[in-house]
């Protein structure tokens, strides 16, 4: 297929207007100005040497032309090729942090059936049993899924320390749970089930905090991909940091910026 842009056009216009010249300063001018003047070996001679460099000139420009149309699907194929990198990596950064929110909302959980466990312990009366059976089996609902989820491993070393740590110690603490039920053969110590709660609370909290801190850095890097991925401008950032609150949100996107 003929290339009608405007480069090319350029470009063999351009061509031809330099070999015409050269071949009028190189190689016509001289055999005219020869055929009026004596010793016209001479002019001969150079006219042989002008037309030697215009045909050496000839293929440079030719070799550089299809240099230039080489390049440019290599150009085309490596763009596409870095888009395509950063369309992975994209991926590859959503599901990691979707993966990560996952087990935020685990720990959240487990820590709330953790105080709803021992709110249901301080209860006295008929109900107080019934109540604290239901406590007993979200908390063991709860901390069963987050077992589950050791199957994937994530993080460096101390992320994986910390969820073995809340895992296991929240295994614990449902094991002393279940002591509090009626029926149950060990005796239930109030002492032994503070501590385990504790320790497992403080666990998911430090794990939770270790979350937050690649969550943090995971939205940055997809907020930096994500205007090469979908090829438009980033948005104006109105606002670092915490959200302003409603009304200052308001203001900002009606055009009120600080110091405005």
């Amino acid at each position: 297929m003929r290339d009608t842009s405007w480069p090319g056009v350029a470009t063999a216009v351009a061509v031809l207007w330099i070999l015409a010249t050269v071949a009028w300063l190189g190689i016509a001018g001289p055999i005219w100005h020869a055929s009026n003047h004596a010793g016209a070996d001479a002019w001969i001679g150079f006219a042989g040497n002008a037309l030697g460099a215009a045909v050496a000139l000839l293929a440079a420009i030719v070799a550089g032309f299809a240099a230039y149309r080489t390049i440019l699907p290599m150009q085309r194929q490596l763009s596409e090729l870095v888009r395509q990198n950063n369309f992975a990596h994209y991926e590859r950064l959503r599901q990691r942090f979707a993966d990560l929110t996952d087990m935020k909302i685990l720990i959240e959980n487990v820590i709330a059936h953790l105080e709803a466990m021992d709110l249901s312990l301080s209860l006295s009366g008929l109900g107080s049993y019934d109540a604290r059976s239901v406590a007993f089996e979200r908390l063991d609902g709860s901390v069963s899924v987050l077992n589950m989820s050791k199957r994937s491993v994530w993080g460096d070393e101390n992320a994986q320390s910390l969820t073995t740590y809340f895992v296991d110690n929240s295994l614990r603490a449902t094991t002393v749970a279940r002591c509090a039920l009626a029926g149950s053969a060990r005796p239930f110590s109030n002492d032994e089930w503070m501590v385990a709660k504790k320790v497992a609370a403080q666990g998911g909290v430090a794990l939770y905090g270790r979350i937050k801190l690649e969550s943090d850095i995971l939205s940055s890097e997809i907020a930096a991909l994500e205007p090469l991925i979908l090829n438009r401008h980033p948005f104006p950032q109105l606002w670092k940091g915490d959200y302003p609150g409603p009304e200052k949100l308001a203001e900002m996107y009606a055009g009120k910026r600080d110091g405005a």
